[in-house]
């Protein structure tokens, strides 16, 4: 690891370890938007972190961001974090300059009538706190307005807000951003992959904690060969989808996004099929190995592995991606399978 990410790591590890405890969550989730830690995570520059330092960014590499999303998930941020960083991400791309404040990035295409964009049951992470919008129209990236909308507050089963949106929104600023029109969609579930990663590293962390801890019949849980055996599968479940999602996050460094030709979405896809895929397995597993005590809401194992379950169909389910790598490996046909994996 650089030192770029040593520091940012560093910088969001302390934070979340001070601010995000379980009795922090149980808060939150009662009394809403935890402005004040909002605050401090944007005076730290994380959530712009990929933008053009004339932004206030460092123009950080997906490698270099891979740390912080999987932290997210690790100590279950119930902030738009992730979403942020991937909009800085754009706004450098496309040479748009975001205004301060808390984003909503718009997963769907947006339809622009002269300019205004017309949203209906628009689904926008932490809606009802954002300042600004940002979307695809086409090959358009839009900044919109939040002036005038209306915002029905619907959480998903994490408990995090995932809000429906409805209106006209007045178009700020846009600009051609070569690629794919689905871009949001493909950095969606590069950020969730990172999320299911770091949650599921939680849940790890929890499940060996709790049975180095237990005793039954006069020993510790974790010298039981069954539950050793638990906790070898979720360890590798832990460590494919990191491998993966850190493949993606290089892949997409170097190549990018460029229509008709070898580029990061044949990773992206397998990254988070494969996430979406280990979540079933990553709850099951360090939910037998907790016992009863594992579904009670004292304890926090609940935070990550809801959100684990919300995050596996975000931006694309398993059957999704698995349907889009079959597809493509029908494309390249039997000898281009291969190249296509290895290249």
């Amino acid at each position: 690891m650089n030192d770029l990410r040593n520091i940012l790591e560093d910088a969001v590890l302390k934070i979340f370890q001070d601010h995000l405890g379980w009795e922090e969550l149980t808060k939150i989730e009662q009394e809403g938007w935890p402005a004040p830690l909002w605050q401090q995570i944007d005076e730290q520059g994380i959530p712009s972190m990929m933008g053009s330092e004339s932004q206030g960014g460092i123009e950080a590499t997906w490698r270099d961001a891979y740390p912080v999303l999987r932290a997210c998930g690790r100590y279950s941020v119930p902030l738009p974090v992730v979403e942020s960083i991937i909009c800085s991400y754009l706004g450098r791309q496309a040479g748009i300059d975001l205004p301060q404040g808390v984003p909503g990035l718009i997963e769907e295409p947006i339809t622009l009538l002269n300019d205004c964009a017309v949203l209906e049951n628009v689904t926008v992470p932490w809606g009802r706190a954002a300042n600004w919008l940002l979307g695809m129209a086409n090959n358009e990236l839009v900044l919109l307005s939040c002036d005038g909308l209306s915002i029905n507050q619907i959480d998903n089963i994490g408990h995090d807000a995932r809000d429906q949106i409805n209106g006209k929104a007045n178009v700020i600023a846009k600009q051609t951003l070569g690629g794919v029109s689905q871009i949001i969609h493909y950095l969606g579930a590069l950020g969730r992959s990172a999320q299911i990663a770091g949650g599921a590293a939680g849940a790890l962390d929890l499940a060996v904690q709790y049975t180095a801890d237990r005793e039954q019949f006069g020993r510790p849980l974790a010298k039981f060969q069954a539950v050793q055996h638990q906790l070898a599968d979720l360890g590798g479940l832990v460590a494919s989808v990191d491998a993966m999602t850190i493949a993606a996050c290089e892949s997409l460094d170097r190549r990018g996004f460029v229509s008709n030709e070898r580029d990061s979405l044949f990773e992206i896809a397998a990254a988070k099929c494969r996430a979406s895929e280990a979540v079933e397995k990553i709850t099951r597993l360090s939910h037998q190995v907790h016992g009863a005590i594992g579904f009670t809401y004292e304890y926090g194992l609940h935070f990550i592995t809801r959100r684990l379950w919300a995050w596996r169909t975000e931006f694309g389910s398993s059957a999704e991606w698995g349907g889009f790598l079959g597809d493509m490996a029908v494309q390249k046909g039997g000898d281009g399978i291969w190249p296509l994996i290895t290249d």
